[in-house]
């Protein structure tokens, strides 16, 4: 079952202001989860598993709600690597 994907307007923001090579590595992975929404890897952040948390690429990561064939995306979030307080 192909799951349909739909965004939080806080996340359609995030996404919409995302540069393009970083919104197609979301959208590749948006992809991947519609097809499978709940991998091992995604982390259950609700008491019924329906809300979770997954790292779609090594800086994006988003919490998401699975429900009757929709995956809705609540939270995009970006990190930012080259900007970091403290280096290792």
């Amino acid at each position: 079952m192909l799951y349909s994907v739909k965004f939080s307007e806080e996340a359609a923001r995030v996404r919409d202001a995302l540069p393009a090579d970083r919104r197609a590595l979301l959208e590749r992975g948006l992809t991947v989860l519609a097809t499978d929404p709940r991998p091992k890897m995604s982390i259950p952040i609700s008491g019924d598993e329906a809300t979770r948390s997954l790292a779609l690429t090594q800086n994006i990561a988003i919490e998401y709600v699975v429900s009757d064939g929709l995956l809705f995306v609540l939270v995009v979030h970006v990190v930012d690597f080259t900007q970091v307080l403290l280096e290792e």
